[in-house]
């Protein structure tokens, strides 16, 4: 026998072992769905991306030029200008920077000259903070006993200044970091100062450290939010065969599906996966696939999961934001919030999903992730847009009071605008 031939026969062998192999998968394995991918999926953890970019962006930004006035952004912070900035120097500050001192909450030696203010909807863990900006420590932080950040102030060169003043401002005290930097590094960090507030939305800090109250014009315009829900048919109704095509997104083979209504819940289902449209307009995602244990995820790895199921759910349709999240035993829970119209988007209460409900949604849409696979995702049916006919308030400059403002959302649906 020839090489060749010994070659091409162990080709042979090899593929029929492996189509044995396969066949015996498909009909012991995953008999209900005839599908292999799932089960793949199930044996192999799956791979994520480094999600600490994403985490650490934060909620709003505040700016102001020195002069007791500020904007704040909530819209379009991911790839805006003022977050490259902040970015950059907070990445440096954590690796570079030299110590200055500690101070207490109080803000005014902060705000009283150009400031840009990224803060954070929840309390950002240091370590997990330094991580993300790729420092294997947290001890810049930790090491002088700040483990947890609300917001970081980055206060540009200013007056002939040419240091980077960096304020990590925690629940009870502030460490503040200054980051000498020359002229190549000025061009690196793109380093601007306020200086030109809008004239029509200005806010006022106000005596906590982190809330800066509305001070607007008289006749305030703002533009109202719509709700729909694309589960509806072109009725306006509620229907099975509708909202199962809305649905077949969450399965990897939809022709697999087996679908029920029981109780007004609208029930989608296949070996490992039931999707349920609950009568307080929640949409609930549970998986049941086998979880990998052979290489645990990284809490980054475990947000970065949690964050490209919600990106990946064609009826996400505005911008949102992590809210909050908790570690509850071996899974983590991540919450997020949206905003749209530069404001945060946030339930006005706790959201049941169905009339004896125990579990209600705290916010707009909430991930539980177990070793990098989402196991459970539930979030509200409905979908936003910003109204163009806008409305103007001629009463709010003088109504609205020493609280930040955002829309909230109703069980009935309704949406408003008012103070948080």
């Amino acid at each position: 026998m020839t090489v060749v031939s010994a070659t091409k026969s162990l080709i042979v062998l090899g593929l029929a072992a492996l189509a044995i192999y396969l066949a015996a998968q498909l009909w012991f394995v995953n008999i209900t769905d005839r599908s292999f991918l799932p089960y793949l999926q199930a044996r192999f953890s799956q791979t994520v991306s480094d999600g600490g970019a994403d985490f650490v962006r934060p909620f709003r930004i505040i700016y102001g030029a020195g002069d007791g006035y500020f904007d704040i952004q909530y819209s379009n912070i991911a790839n805006s200008d003022t977050w490259n900035y902040g970015r950059a120097v907070i990445a440096a500050a954590l690796s570079s920077a030299s110590f200055v001192g500690t101070h207490d909450t109080s803000m005014a030696h902060i705000l009283s000259q150009p400031v840009f203010i990224y803060q954070y909807a929840f309390y950002m863990d240091s370590v997990v903070l330094s991580q993300a900006f790729n420092q294997r420590e947290g001890t810049t932080l930790t090491g002088r006993g700040l483990y947890n950040i609300r917001a970081v102030a980055v206060r540009p060169p200013y007056n002939g200044r040419t240091a980077i003043n960096v304020f990590f401002i925690g629940d009870t005290q502030v460490l503040e970091f200054s980051l000498a930097i020359d002229a190549r590094q000025r061009e690196d960090f793109g380093v601007t100062v306020p200086s030109a507030v809008s004239s029509r939305r200005r806010f006022a800090h106000s005596g906590d450290a982190l809330v800066f109250v509305p001070r607007f014009h008289r006749n305030f315009v703002y533009n109202p939010v719509r709700v729909t829900n694309p589960y509806n048919n072109h009725a306006g109704l509620l229907h099975l065969a509708f909202i199962r095509s809305q649905m077949e997104h969450f399965f990897d083979n939809p022709a697999t599906i087996n679908h029920g209504l029981t109780n007004f819940v609208y029930t989608f289902s296949n070996l490992n996966t039931v999707v349920r449209y609950l009568p307080g307009n929640v949409v609930e995602y549970t998986s049941f696939r086998t979880i990998g244990r052979a290489s645990p995820t990284t809490f980054l790895e475990d947000f970065s999961a949690a964050l490209a199921f919600v990106e990946a759910d064609p009826h996400v349709n505005i911008e949102f934001f992590l809210a909050r999240y908790e570690m509850q035993g071996r899974e983590t829970v991540f919450w997020f919030d949206y905003a749209i119209g530069n404001f945060p988007l946030i339930m006005a209460e706790p959201w049941p999903t169905h009339p004896d409900c125990l579990s209600p949604l705290t916010h707009a849409i909430e991930v539980t992730v177990d070793n990098g696979r989402v196991v459970r995702y539930r979030r509200l049916a409905y979908n936003f847009a910003l109204d163009t006919n806008a409305i103007t308030r001629p009463d709010w400059a003088i109504s609205m009071g020493d609280a930040p403002l955002g829309f909230f959302i109703s069980a009935e649906s309704h949406i408003r605008l008012e103070a948080m």
